[in-house]
């Protein structure tokens, strides 16, 4: 059986596009609150946006989900041979 037609039996189980993981504006702007505490008050909306766009670069460029997954998925099954 092709992977995909697994992919599609699975997913007739469970939502295969529901997210699992999130990062908001609200984590951001957390974060920099926590870095420039009330002179957060003072950005524009501007500098906002380019945090945004900052924080979803670095995103982009460091994060490799796939080694998250396969961490996951290897708790999962020690968890599942127990």
């Amino acid at each position: 059986m092709r992977q995909q037609d697994i992919i599609t039996q699975l997913s007739r189980t469970v939502n295969p596009s529901e997210a699992v993981f999130t990062i908001t504006m609200e984590n951001i702007l957390l974060a920099i609150v926590q870095r420039l505490g009330e002179k957060a008050l003072a950005l524009s909306e501007a500098e906002l946006f380019l945090a945004r766009e900052e924080v979803r670069n670095a995103i982009d460029h460091y994060l490799d989900e796939w080694e998250y997954i396969n961490i996951g998925l290897d708790t999962w099954q020690i968890v599942r041979d127990l």
